[in-house]
């Protein structure tokens, strides 16, 4: 089991960033991700794999005026 801002989530273990993603959040573009407090760039995204306690941050940004 993973921890995505503070919540328990199940069968992600061995899945990458982007899957994590792509089952999350359809704004892809528009998040940042913090696994176990580094910032991941995007072009790591795809081979970041999930283990066991792995804490992860999905921080969002939204545009308004």
């Amino acid at each position: 089991m993973i921890n995505v801002n503070g919540k328990p989530v199940d069968q992600m273990v061995g899945k990458t960033l982007t899957d994590l993603l792509k089952a999350k959040t359809s704004m892809m573009q528009n998040v940042v991700v913090e696994l176990n407090g580094e910032i991941i760039h995007r072009d790591q995204l795809d081979t970041k794999i999930l283990v066991e306690n792995d804490k992860v941050e999905l921080i969002s940004f939204v545009g308004g005026g």
